[in-house]
């Protein structure tokens, strides 16, 4: 395993999230040759926790997870023995935290040698929070004349996202394992590509690339079939494989799995990942800019797609900049209304809440009916529906006197009220809030430890200014007359989609399996489009960006603001938007009549 070695290296993932995969650091290690794995342990959310934890006791701050991974069965000396690269982001708070640990894990099962390095330099909040309250210091990622300075609350932590500069170090110096704390979620692929075929910081084809690579097999069972549109069509989702990113010395990659596992990695599953949680028509890293309008993918066997067509950029001279701030302290209930009059039901439980509460002592109370009756329904399930009470507040003595209302209102209202029994949703949580910003790149100081040695990380050598987002209607609007007879059906007849959060903002990319259907979805699916097809929960103070895949047969759009103020402090069920595709999918609309006689088994049979 040397930087010389010109065959594609097999980089295999073994998490998407704190939580997620428990035993895929042992099946990829033992299911099949790889030479690395790594795995994506953080979010916009869990980051501050880990700050939080720190604060109280400086031993902690890191996600213990990834030290559960390694204890499932004799994971820690596979790995050790076979020589495995291993790279994660569990570090958080404390890389160093979790570098101790895991390294005592090793010694204790008898491999004291393996040497194990971690990566500082993400911490900003020594830089960030003095001048949290100076105007101008930190721009907000998406929003022009916005900064820091506009966010009132405290600030608990700041977190850079840093590139590939600090893992490569720590290859070249040997490592085998690698912590990190909030390094950009594809920058262990691409560092291990590009130590291992010894790129320069120049070669952005092959960086951009692998940026993609790294999206694309970061989420785990995302691209093998996990959250797929088209789970229908997925002959097992039990226990499916975890991806793995073949990437050769050109930067083109294949993304396949180990032979045996569950899951499919198909056109469509590595799509529905490509365009999930984008920013755009570009890509932005710390290291490079990856242009994605140009992407093509190939089947090149069974589990087995070939992705190629990208081109890379300098990157900006900023990268983005994670601050969470203290909110304060929410709660929630959950009633339920059942049968005829549900709408009547819903506004009366809704004006007896709203008259008992002094609604100047919340942050926001949102109080949301989610579902609809069956008619002629078979059974109180398909017959009843939730009302959800959300509740934030400054103090949690707001929240907490919830309790003394809670039997009171579902025992005086409608009919057939019932009230979801575990009322310990009420009891106040403390929240934090998540303000998406830019900081400098040279204002990152990363360090990266191997043993006893200390390297200094410069940051990248060339920059070029990022002007923003491209956004535009159809390329080549084609009249949809001219696709013959239509028949209402929903969208998802024939589209498959797939959506999630970046911060307030949710993206959807939606595409078609065959190209004589492209023209169509292009043409269909402009912005005015989009918000129709949103219905009720569309805004007018939203704002949406649109772009097109071609060779992908795919349209994107990002929705600012359809989340709210982001993932911790939203009021909606689904504040990660991981469902929006689906309901665009589920709108009817007028589909060519020669679409729908197309055989598609799965999701389509069903709908039709």
């Amino acid at each position: 395993m040397t930087s010389t070695s010109k065959r594609p290296v097999r980089i295999a993932n073994c998490s998407g999230a704190v939580g997620d995969g428990f035993h895929q650091i042992y099946r990829q290690a033992t299911e099949g040759p790889v030479d690395a794995i790594f795995g994506d342990y953080l979010s916009e959310m869990n980051i501050a926790w880990r700050a939080l934890e720190k604060k109280q006791d400086s031993a902690l701050g890191y996600e213990a997870f990834f030290l559960a991974q390694l204890q499932y069965k004799n994971t820690v000396e596979v790995i050790a023995r076979k020589g495995i690269k291993l790279i994660t982001d569990a570090g958080a708070f404390n890389p160093y935290g979790l570098y101790e640990q895991t390294k005592k894990l090793f010694s204790e099962k008898g491999f004291p040698d393996v040497k194990i390095a971690w990566v500082e330099g993400d911490n900003v909040g020594e830089q960030v929070i003095p001048h949290a309250k100076d105007v101008g210091c930190f721009p907000h990622l998406d929003i022009p004349g916005e900064d820091l300075s506009n966010v009132k609350t405290e600030v608990l932590s700041a977190n850079a996202y840093i590139g590939l500069g600090g893992v490569v170090a720590a290859l070249k110096a040997g490592a085998q394992i690698i912590i990190c704390g909030r390094i950009c979620d594809a920058t262990p692929v691409m560092a291990i590509s590009s130590w291992w075929h010894g790129w320069s910081e120049t070669d952005y084809d092959q960086l951009a690339s692998t940026l993609v690579a790294g999206h694309i097999t970061e989420c785990g069972a995302y691209c093998t079939g996990g959250n797929f549109a088209g789970f229908l069509d997925i002959p097992s989702l039990i226990d499916p494989g975890f991806p793995i990113a073949e990437v050769a010395a050109d930067g083109t990659f294949v993304v396949t799995m180990h032979d045996g596992c569950n899951g499919a990695i198909t056109v469509d599953t590595i799509t529905a990942q490509l365009v999930y949680e984008i920013q755009g028509p570009y890509y932005l890293n710390p290291d490079v800019v990856a242009q994605l309008e140009g992407i093509s993918l190939e089947e090149v066997g069974r589990n087995r797609v070939h992705v190629s067509g990208i081109k890379g950029t300098p990157p900006p001279p900023t990268t983005k900049l994670a601050v969470q701030t203290f909110g304060g302290y929410q709660g929630e209930l959950s009633f339920y209304a059942t049968g005829l009059d549900v709408e009547q039901k819903y506004e009366s439980m809704k004006k007896k809440i709203l008259g008992t509460l002094d609604q100047s002592r919340f942050i926001k109370i949102a109080i949301d009916k989610y579902g609809s009756p069956e008619p002629n329904p078979r059974s109180l399930k398909t017959a009843s529906v939730q009302i959800r009470l959300f509740m934030q507040a400054s103090s949690p003595e707001a929240i907490a006197e919830i309790q003394k209302y809670t039997c009171w209102w579902f025992m005086s209202d409608f009919g057939g009220c019932f009230l979801n029994m575990d009322t310990r949703t009420v009891i106040p949580k403390p929240f934090t809030t998540f303000f998406p910003g830019k900081i400098e790149q040279s204002a990152i100081h990363v360090k990266t430890h191997v043993g006893d040695t200390v390297i200094s990380v410069a940051p990248v050598s060339k920059t070029s200014p990022f002007n923003g987002q491209r956004s535009y209607g159809p390329k080549v609007a084609t009249p949809l007359s001219t696709f013959g007879p239509t028949r209402k059906a929903p969208l998802g007849s024939i589209v498959l989609a797939r959506s999630g959060d970046k911060g307030a903002n949710s993206n959807v990319g939606l595409w078609v399996r065959h190209d004589d259907e492209w023209p169509w979805l292009q043409s269909l699916l402009t912005i005015e489009m989009f918000r129709k097809l949103l219905r009720d929960d569309w805004k007018p103070e939203y704002r949406v960006d649109r772009f097109e895949m071609e060779h992908i047969r795919a349209v994107h759009f990002v929705c600012y603001g359809l989340l709210e103020e982001g993932t911790s402090s939203s009021s909606l069920l689904d504040c990660l938007g991981k469902a929006v595709g689906e309901l665009l999918r589920a709108q009817i609309v007028e589909v060519p009549v020669k679409f729908l006689e197309r055989p598609w088994i799965g999701s389509k049979k069903a709908m039709l």
